[in-house]
């Protein structure tokens, strides 16, 4: 199911009060895309080695020395990330 048929879905589900497989699917995926826009804080004791609190991949802080880039989201889940005041562990 794609995102365009979820949310029309969605819409009809709101309107035909229907709750079939498909109309159960699309709001599972509501709720997860929704979730991830909720930002979280990144999981980890040394800036060096932030990780995603959903899927536990690296994600880069700025403040280490191999990269000053600071990602705002997860490139493998997409989850939203809260950066905080972060310490040298």
């Amino acid at each position: 199911m794609t995102n365009e048929e979820a949310a029309n879905m969605l819409v009809r589900l709101q309107d035909e009060k229907m709750m079939t497989t498909e109309a159960l699917e699309a709001l599972q995926m509501a709720i997860e895309a929704l979730g991830k826009q909720m930002p979280k804080k990144p999981v980890g004791e040394h800036y060096a080695h932030m990780r995603c609190p959903i899927c536990n991949h690296r994600i880069p802080s700025g403040m280490g020395s191999s990269s000053r880039r600071r990602d705002n989201w997860c490139n493998y889940c997409g989850q939203k990330i809260l950066w905080g005041k972060l310490t040298n562990g």
